[in-house]
């Protein structure tokens, strides 16, 4: 008899009732002898009934039947659970915010409007495979907290990324780990932001950053994107009448536009922030997907007037939850006081798998096939809307992003809704401003389109 046979005839006759409340089992001996199953087929049987809260395992004694399994009571035990789980109706998704929707779908909704990779552009192999290793030789990490400020091997390989990437030179010490970019810009806010202090962010950008600001008392000013930045004109008039106290931007493949920093823009901000004595907090989470150096606030400045957070969340693996932000070491502490007051330190087997991977070179390896694959989608998936009418305030060169529009299309929360109805979740443009203004526009993830999309992008396509 093997174990999944012996388990399952054990079980039910403990929900027979065979055995009262408190009473002792056979043992395992007698369990042997009487039913033929091995050794360890009885032990793993029971391992699981104890685990599920019919039995219990007693130092020096035995196992013993808990109250859950007297006659004529059925025990809530963890098999029943999940059938009545399975069988009960999912909870409606929250209807004022479409984001919690996207990311709540199951897997066999096209999440257009998201702001990953799809599965299979991850290199799970090389996930695995790492994991494994970094397992096998840091079995400690499994089970102890990390260092506050940051697994010092893993941010020393930062430091060498971010010169060979950006161009910046930051020592170790000047680099925290973070639980994301979502943990560094809140810390980021916390430590910066009072109430009533201003805070520009991009326009169209991150809404959850907006929330987040408004959420420490700080006053939301969006700035729009251009082609090569944010708008400077923009900044300098807002300049010659408010104080600033910070700027959030994307400095490279910007969400949701796509596009990118220009040298000339970096320049022209960074000269306004040492004028006007307001920090930059350069959101960089999709530099890693630029061939070769991109433009930086950070490669510009000494992090006197910068803030630089990176993450492998949208690179790497969304479950993995590593971020770091680089910063002015007078900085660091503050920063690691309310770090450890959040949440005290980043799993410590995480980092050490990211230090496993950029050590080794498979990082480098995936990323230059991601964006090698990004490029042709970014030119596949613009040729595609195109033909069909579709525009872009931005074409970017490479990245996740477009921002697209259509002249015939009036009513944009209803084009959404259609596509609704075939299962391609998208996003309205209100999203991603200050303010939830309206926007007639979409963020379109080309990770995540097809030729067979194409069809329903016809703005007279049917329901």
């Amino acid at each position: 008899m093997n174990s999944d046979t012996f388990y399952q005839h054990l079980r039910e006759r403990l929900l027979a009732g065979e055995w009262a409340a408190g009473q002792r089992l056979p043992s395992i001996r007698h369990q042997i002898a009487d039913s033929g199953a091995s050794h360890h087929a009885i032990v793993s049987a029971y391992d699981r009934l104890a685990a599920e809260g019919l039995i219990e395992a007693q130092q020096g004694r035995g196992y013993f039947v808990t109250g859950h399994s007297s006659a004529g009571r059925r025990a809530d035990t963890l098999a029943d659970l999940a059938a009545r789980e399975a069988s009960t109706p999912p909870l409606p998704m929250h209807p004022s915010d479409p984001l919690f929707a996207l990311l709540q779908s199951g897997p066999e909704a096209i999440k257009l409007s998201g702001g990953w990779l799809p599965t299979e552009w991850r290199n799970t192999e090389m996930l695995a495979r790492a994991i494994r290793r970094t397992a096998r030789l840091e079995q400690r990490a499994l089970v102890e907290y990390g260092d506050i400020q940051g697994y010092r091997p893993l941010r020393q390989q930062l430091a060498r990324h971010l010169q060979s990437k950006t161009r910046a030179s930051i020592p170790p010490t000047q680099i925290i780990t973070t639980l994301g970019a979502t943990q560094a810009l809140d810390l980021v806010i916390r430590l910066l932001v009072r109430p009533g202090d201003v805070v520009l962010v991009d326009e169209p950008g991150n809404g959850n950053l907006n929330k987040l600001i408004a959420l420490g008392g700080g006053e939301v000013i969006g700035v729009p994107r251009t082609p090569t930045g944010p708008d400077t004109a923009f900044i300098t008039e807002l300049l010659s009448r408010r104080r600033v106290r910070a700027l959030v931007c994307n400095s490279t493949f910007h969400n949701p536009t796509g596009g990118s920093l220009s040298a000339r823009n970096a320049f022209d901000i960074l000269r306004l922030a040492i004028a006007h004595d307001f920090l930059i907090i350069e959101d960089d989470v999709y530099g890693d997907f630029s061939s070769g150096n991109h433009q930086t606030f950070a490669d510009l400045d000494d992090l006197d007037h910068v803030i630089y957070i990176g993450s492998f969340s949208k690179s790497l693996s969304s479950s993995l939850r590593i971020g770091y932000i680089a910063c002015c070491a007078e900085m660091i502490e503050p920063l690691l006081q309310l770090k450890l007051l959040t949440s005290v330190s980043v799993p410590g087997f995480c980092e050490r798998f990211v230090n496993t991977i950029l050590s080794d070179g498979s990082y480098l390896r995936h990323m230059h096939r991601v964006q090698r694959d990004l490029m042709a989608q970014q030119a596949l998936t613009r040729q595609l809307l195109e033909a069909r009418g579709w525009t872009f305030d931005i074409v970017p060169d490479g990245g996740m992003f477009l921002w697209a529009r259509h002249p015939a299309i009036a009513d944009m929360d209803a084009f959404i809704h259609r596509l609704a109805a075939h299962n391609v979740l998208l996003l309205p443009g209100s999203v991603f401003t200050v303010g939830n203004r309206r926007e007639d526009a979409l963020r379109i993830n080309v990770a995540h389109f097809t030729p067979e999309l194409a069809t329903l992008f016809e703005p007279d396509a049917g329901p």
